[in-house]
């Protein structure tokens, strides 16, 4: 096979629907503009939405193998072959007419133009509107909220200022059809909520995270079931934009000008069950900042390629593929204070054992600077650090 013209390519992409050819690896299900679903290349449930189709149909992009493109790139990922081979696989080259192919492809660029003018509309209103959520919930001391960390064995910051408390939120989920045939989110639940805020790393509010809380004393996280497939819904939603940004759930003690020590880990119980760990054996926690990544592949930032996992198979039985332990360049991840001269990255060790090592390993390199001493601390395998803090047994081993 000889190069491939760029009006070649073209007439390929229009040839092959993102969505058929995706749909021929996994099930997907529509989610607005969106079709979402388990990734082709790291596997996942359904219910998840790890992997979605952007709203054009053009573009795909996953949240935790931080993957993403065209057609193309799909299915070199998805089958583990190179760009030629690909091609070959979707039917490979036909005979274009270059001036019709020119016109697709200005067309598609234009679309393409206006679909990311339109996005940024939307994330930019979408930011606004969460932050107005943000700015009515209460300050979470003395709420369910609140109630709901004691709970768990955790002890709350008395200046928190990455949580509070939502008497009633609404829980979206699948969509609505209107009388004239149009589609919009559907509110499947509503109650009492414990939003997060992601701080970008400009300063500036970037979204929310939310915490659905159920009924009980202490309350718990609800438990909704898909009406469609029968699964558990995830009781944490995360909207807005939380790439680079983190949730500051504990700041250093009062008067302390600086972050010298910094606790970053996945989830808000994780890192708030270290700090209580902490507080509990007597620890000096005056100069720690204690901050949620709200995933994984946020936490680590983006790898610079996949590698095939020894045991895992996609759901359609090919080798599975999961984020590699090396930090693709141009991904920041998450920005770490100048003045942080001693980072513990937390990993959960009820998360897949290789997905998580990777991650941990990436974001050491990634955020390793002269003078910073970064430790990463895994909880025992299959137990999380909230399990580990109301098991009552010893601190884990630095990996």
């Amino acid at each position: 096979m000889g190069l491939i013209s760029e009006q070649e390519l073209e007439d390929i992409k229009a040839r092959h629907s993102l969505a058929d050819v995706a749909g021929g690896y996994v099930k997907l299900r529509r989610a607005g503009a969106r079709l979402v679903g388990p990734c082709p290349i790291c596997g996942g449930r359904a219910s998840s939405q790890r992997f979605e189709i952007l709203a054009g149909g053009d573009s795909w992009v996953c949240a935790v193998c931080r993957e993403g493109g065209d057609v193309i790139y799909l299915v070199q990922k998805a089958e583990d072959c190179d760009f030629r081979q690909a091609i070959e696989r979707l039917g490979g080259r036909a005979v274009v007419d270059p001036a019709e192919t020119q016109k697709l492809f200005e067309a598609r660029e234009a679309k393409r133009l206006a679909r990311e003018k339109e996005a940024d509309r939307y994330r930019e209103a979408e930011r606004k509107r969460l932050y107005r959520q943000w700015t009515s919930a209460m300050p979470i001391a003395g709420t369910p909220a609140a109630d709901y960390l004691v709970g768990r064995g955790l002890i709350v910051p008395e200046h928190c200022p990455g949580l509070r408390y939502l008497p009633s939120a609404i829980y979206w989920h699948g969509e609505t059809i209107d009388s004239h045939g149009r589609s919009g989110p559907r509110a499947f639940h509503t109650g009492p909520a414990m939003p997060a805020a992601f701080i970008r790393a400009d300063g500036r509010f970037g979204g929310l995270h939310i915490t659905f809380l159920g009924a009980g004393a202490p309350p718990a996280k609800v438990e909704l079931l898909d009406p469609e497939t029968g699964e558990m819904l995830p009781a944490k939603k995360m909207r807005g934009s939380k790439t680079g940004a983190y949730i500051e759930v504990a700041r250093p003690a009062a008067g302390v000008e600086a972050i010298r020590r910094l606790v970053i880990g996945e989830g808000i119980e994780t890192v708030l069950s270290l700090r209580t760990a902490f507080i509990l054996g007597d620890r000096d926690i005056s100069d720690i900042g204690f901050w949620a990544a709200g995933d994984l592949g946020n936490m680590a930032g983006r790898a610079s390629d996949t590698v095939v996992h020894p045991e895992l198979k996609t759901p359609s039985g090919r080798p599975q593929h999961v984020p590699g332990p090396v930090p693709d360049p141009d991904d920041k991840g998450q920005t770490i204070p100048d003045m942080v001269n001693n980072l513990m990255l937390l990993g959960d060790g009820d998360s897949e054992p290789l997905l998580t090592q990777h991650a941990m390993m990436r974001a050491a390199r990634r955020y390793s600077r002269p003078g910073r001493t970064i430790r990463i601390v895994f909880a025992p395998a299959g137990m999380d650090f909230n399990d580990l803090l109301q098991s009552e047994e010893d601190e884990p081993a630095d990996a």
